[in-house]
């Protein structure tokens, strides 16, 4: 059985939230976890301020290069 998950979510430099509260918590329970992101954040959005880059551009190519390697995934989780 594929016991491979991929998460789609933004990743916050600063601040416990999305990727970084969900990875390491999927890790734990011993899930194979790939990550696609899509966007990275110099800190989450309940700051004052914060910086983003979106990186949806770069999703389609990264889901190509993957069923070019044949990479297939047991669920998809986003957040």
């Amino acid at each position: 059985m594929n016991n491979k998950i991929l998460t789609i979510q933004d990743i916050s430099c600063v601040g416990q939230c999305s990727l970084t509260v969900a990875l390491p918590i999927l890790s734990a329970c011993g899930i194979e976890t790939a990550v696609l992101p899509s966007a990275v954040l110099s800190n989450h959005t309940a700051f004052s301020n914060f910086t983003f880059c979106d990186l949806t551009d770069e999703m389609p190519k990264i889901k190509e290069a993957w069923e070019n390697q044949h990479i297939i995934f047991s669920a998809v989780y986003t957040g």
